[in-house]
């Protein structure tokens, strides 16, 4: 298999800043072996032999042999080798080249230090016939709780969380490090990276796995600095000790003003939890969070997602030749901004309100527009990706959309910005000549009410100024985990500890 995943190769100049930060190159000189396990090109060897050329250190075959590369791709590893070549005029050994898939290959060698740049991917986007080798491996590392949701593709988990507990246990020699740049979601995503965040591995000593405790010592996250020439995902650099637990506050710097401001860092409850981040331990006062008591069926949602089928679903101005029924108003930043409650955009929601369930086709044909409508678009609607799509359209239902159901047609709901935002300023809405606004995708999240007063209550409760300020300790201002409904509920049930 030759795909390129999640490639996010490493500019020489931020291999350097890395090796330099962690006095990497000094520990090589002093003999340790050092192994990049998710290689690429090889930026950091190349980096470390770079480095030794400007301070006209001697690059001597044992220097070489404490330097190691794995790679799935072969052609990376020969671009490596005729790259040193050219630059340094050295035979790199083949001895210390593996051609491996870090996941699903043995290695047996181990590390003093660990060092690179694993791949930035979720598991729902890997290819399909990679996703079923890496099943197993997700399960046995601990970073999705059963088999069935790894085939639903509900794991957001980043592969960089599997390639950093499989190097992690299975390379590092006793107290062994690791400094890796990383996606910051690894640390503050919600429900996907908890398994990452139980701080565990799975060591193998004669053959008998066992669990290998690993712990975060640093993180260096990059606000400004861009590293990764358009990568939009946030990131950081992390050091990681093994056979250590996990302690917390973990010294956290952030960049303000081409400066490294120290923080800590620490979970919001649990120790899986997602991580806040503040000043000091003054910062850490909750008291004044809102109990908020909700019903089993007004836990926070994600708006309505087409799927990649906007154009069919979502109009600028209602449709007149399409039936009123099915049209509803859609939220857009003209609600908050404006402060209007006049839809710019307009839903179509082939559904019974009543079940919350897509209208059969014979339903549907009770509408002849309605149908041909449908009927146009069925192509694109067919082609739709997605696990938990593709099993509506394989039983018949591919005009079905997600994030739909008896909450979405509740007569009121509290709703509010969850993506890219640093305000969080809750609205009620009810409807519009009978007809419940939606939320637009992640966009927007909100938790479903029955009643005006109930609706009135929540955002009431959800005004308290301490909800904005943790939603900042917990790193999501700007980014598009701001305030999505998974953290919401963390923190709701944060208030009720």
């Amino acid at each position: 298999m030759k795909e390129h995943i999640g490639q996010v190769f490493t500019p020489l100049k931020w291999a350097e800043w890395l090796i330099h930060k962690w006095n990497i190159f000094d520990a090589w000189l002093d003999g340790a072996h050092i192994c990049d396990p998710t290689a690429g090109q090889g930026a950091f060897p190349f980096a470390m032999l770079h480095i030794a050329s400007q301070k006209g250190v001697t690059i001597t075959p044992e220097r070489l042999s404490r330097l190691t590369l794995i790679e799935r791709l072969p052609t990376h590893l020969e671009q490596f080798r005729e790259n040193v070549k050219r630059e340094f005029g050295v035979d790199f050994p083949i001895s210390q080249i593996f051609c491996q898939d870090i996941i699903t290959e043995i290695h047996e060698r181990k590390y003093d230090i660990l060092v690179g740049n694993p791949p930035w991917a979720n598991f729902g986007d890997l290819p399909t016939a990679y996703k079923a080798r890496l099943k197993p491996f997700f399960l046995a590392e601990g970073l999705v709780p059963d088999r069935q949701k790894t085939l639903l593709g509900s794991s957001r988990t980043d592969i960089a969380a599997l390639v950093l507990k499989v190097s992690l246990g299975r390379l590092l020699k006793k107290n062994g490090v690791g400094y890796f740049y990383l996606p910051t979601s690894l640390f503050f995503g919600d429900g996907a990276h908890s398994g990452f965040r139980n701080y565990g591995a799975r060591g193998s000593h004669n053959g008998v796995d066992y669990r290998r405790d690993f712990a975060v010592d640093t993180v260096y996250e990059f606000t400004s600095t861009e590293v990764f020439e358009g990568v939009g995902t946030s990131y950081c650099c992390a050091k990681f000790a093994v056979d250590t637990r996990q302690e917390f506050p973990v010294s956290y710097f952030r960049e303000l003003d081409s400066e490294w401001v120290e923080h800590i860092a620490l979970p919001l409850k649990n120790p899986t939890d997602p991580w806040r981040i503040v000043q000091d331990l003054d910062d850490l006062n909750t008291n004044t969070m809102p109990d908020i008591r909700l019903s089993p069926e007004q836990k926070p949602r994600q708006g309505v997602n087409t799927c990649g089928a906007n154009r069919v679903f979502i109009f600028g101005d209602k449709p007149p030749h399409l039936p009123d029924q099915f049209l509803y108003p859609l939220a857009t930043k003209e609600i908050w901004r404006q402060n209007t409650s006049l839809p710019c955009k307009w839903i179509l929601l082939p559904y019974d309100p009543q079940t919350g369930k897509p209208l059969t086709w014979d339903e549907i044909g009770r509408w002849d527009t309605l149908k041909t409508y449908l009927q146009n678009a069925q192509e694109v609607l067919k082609s739709r990706k997605g696990t938990l799509l593709r099993s509506a359209i394989n039983r018949g239902t591919w005009w079905a959309l997600l994030g739909v159901g008896t909450y979405a047609f509740a007569p009121f709901k509290v709703i509010w910005q969850a993506y890219g935002k640093s305000d969080f300023t809750p609205i009620v809405l009810s409807s519009v000549k009978g007809q419940m606004w939606q939320g637009n995708q992640a966009m927007h999240a909100f938790i479903p009410c029955w009643t005006e007063m109930d609706a009135q209550r929540i955002k009431t409760a959800l005004e308290n100024p301490e909800i904005p300020i943790l939603l900042k300790q917990l790193n999501g201002a700007g980014k598009c985990n701001w305030a999505q409904p998974g953290k919401i509920k963390k923190i709701l049930a944060c208030s009720r500890r």
